[in-house]
């Protein structure tokens, strides 16, 4: 049974908000340069399944940030500290979820076994790895372990959720914070979610809501303390 704690704000301290603003930033870098590299090197029909646009669109928008705009991050702070879960752009409000059903979490996938390999084999490459340095302790830190087959999480003893979209791949369950609040006359109950909005100035602010067992998300107001 899932204990769930009575709360009336979602309540922030500064050190979490300049984590999240810098953080989320250094998520951001970090799927366009991916971004960047999938739409050179993957079959253009693959690209354009994953995607809905052209790799050489995809390529241009990711260099002038041009599709950065209204990019929503999702947050969880866990027993770990924060970790980053998956994103959503405009377009995956239009085209009913495409971007991110299919090509963010297909990055996502990609990313966590770039940063695994390089990892286990970084001694032994003769160049220089994809991710450097920094990079490699940011997916550390914040991303979440994501795979086209269920059995590493398996063997790892961690739970784990499917998600589906095209392909179907596996990640790491991270727990969100199982809470009770008041809105107006009505409680609510449900897991305490992080939304980081970025636009193309950068870091927007975040909008913390509350995701329901139905799977809807009630949105409530920040306090920072």
């Amino acid at each position: 049974m899932i204990k769930r704690t009575y709360i009336s704000h979602f309540h922030y301290g500064q050190e979490d908000i300049s984590e999240l603003e810098n953080a989320s930033m250094q998520v951001l870098h970090i799927f366009e340069k991916t971004k960047r590299m999938l739409s050179q090197y993957l079959p253009e029909p693959l690209w354009l399944a994953l995607s809905g646009t052209s790799p050489e669109s995809a390529d241009a928008a990711s260099r002038n940030c041009s599709d950065v705009n209204d990019m929503f991050q999702k947050w969880v702070k866990g027993p770990r500290g924060w970790k980053f879960i998956g994103y959503e752009t405009d377009k995956s409000r239009t085209t009913g979820g495409q971007d991110k059903g299919r090509l963010g979490r297909f990055l996502q996938m990609i990313i966590w076994s770039h940063y695994e390999k390089i990892a286990m084999l970084h001694p032994f490459l003769g160049s220089e790895p994809f991710f450097d340095g920094e990079e490699l302790d940011v997916i550390a830190a914040y991303f979440v372990p994501t795979y086209i087959s269920a059995e590493p999480l398996l063997q790892q003893g961690k739970t784990f959720k499917a998600i589906q979209g095209g392909v179907i791949l596996y990640q790491e369950h991270i727990q969100a914070p199982a809470v009770i609040m008041q809105s107006g006359s009505d409680w609510l109950e449900g897991n305490w979610m992080t939304g980081v909005d970025l636009d193309a100035k950068g870091f927007a602010g975040i909008r913390p809501y509350l995701k329901v067992p139905s799977g809807e998300r009630a949105y409530m107001e920040a306090q920072i303390i």
